[in-house]
């Protein structure tokens, strides 16, 4: 499957200074990948919220707040209770991804022009600690979770592949794939050994997200212990 993988090609300085020429350039790509299916509350996931008229990038919840949850495009992210430009953060993380030896916080303090050494390494930090977690590499937003079963009839393998049929519904013999798609279009499969709850349990939450805004799955009674975080929006279509 790693063959059928686009290649990603690394972006050149030029490729970024035309990609995020100011601020608002910036802010926009935050917000369009964040939620690709338009803003929502990071704090309860509603889908409803109103934007703060007087300041830009500002949005208003009232699902979790009678009085009006504010957040912005940086809340709940790295970016979020420091006074360095959002482009300036993008440069960095730029620089830490391209540099194939890696670059030290001194360099980047050298190259972005930072007065303080602490800052740049404070940067630094938070992007390998985001980096690092694993809920960053989650699906995140609208997610959909659905089984498949994967190969040919059993009678047709060779008998020590056959399998004895207790992978759950009707997949004697065959590999059983878990799969969950987010709605912008990332996907994680893996191969799992049953479709006991536990089993799908155990998957979405590797794959998926606790911040997911929507969790969509069918009815099949594996999912139905799914809904493992209070306020988590389920639905069984």
């Amino acid at each position: 499957m790693a063959k059928n993988k686009p290649r990603i090609h690394q972006m050149t300085i030029v490729q970024f200074e035309a990609a995020f020429p100011h601020e608002d350039a910036c802010r926009a790509y935050l917000v369009g990948h964040r939620w690709p299916e338009g803003v929502t509350c990071p704090r309860c996931g509603h889908t409803t919220v109103h934007p703060v008229s007087t300041m830009d990038y500002k949005w208003q919840c009232y699902g979790c707040s009678s009085t009006g949850y504010r957040f912005s495009h940086i809340t709940g992210t790295i970016f979020e209770n420091t006074n360095k430009p959002l482009r300036d953060w993008f440069r960095v993380i730029h620089l830490m991804l391209t540099s194939k030896k890696g670059i030290s916080a001194l360099q980047i303090m050298r190259y972005m022009g930072f007065g303080s050494y602490k800052t740049a390494w404070y940067m630094c930090h938070r992007i390998r600690t985001a980096l690092a977690d694993h809920e960053f590499h989650k699906l995140m937003g609208i997610v959909e979770v659905d089984e498949t079963f994967v190969g040919g009839k059993a009678k047709s393998r060779h008998k020590d592949k056959r399998g004895d049929g207790s992978g759950g519904t009707g997949g004697s013999g065959k590999e059983i794939v878990a799969g969950a798609v987010s709605r912008k279009g990332s996907v994680v499969a893996r191969v799992v050994a049953n479709v006991r709850s536990d089993t799908l349990t155990a998957f979405v939450r590797g794959a998926v997200s606790e911040k997911v805004s929507l969790l969509v799955t069918d009815q099949w009674v594996g999912y139905k212990h799914l809904d493992w975080r209070a306020g988590l929006a389920f639905t069984r279509r």
